[in-house]
């Protein structure tokens, strides 16, 4: 993938010409699958980024309650 091919050999050849139309159109597609892939991880991040923005809020609601009544049993 990505290597540079003797323009010579693909111009004269037809077979050749034919192979690369061939692995341009894989490579097309494999981009647009890989593209995807990426967008649904992006999806999943985000979403895991937003549960743990909740998780940690909880946390604190609930450290700041322990703290309150450990202040209270204290009093």
């Amino acid at each position: 993938m990505g290597q540079l091919r003797d323009t010579e050999s693909t111009t004269v050849n037809g077979e050749s010409v034919q192979a690369v139309v061939t692995e341009n159109a894989t490579l097309k597609r494999r981009i647009r699958q890989v593209t995807q892939e990426h967008r649904a991880l992006q999806e999943r991040l985000e979403g895991c980024r937003a549960n743990l923005r909740h998780a940690e809020t909880r946390i604190g609601d609930l450290e700041a309650e322990l703290a309150e009544r450990a202040q209270e049993g204290h009093t």
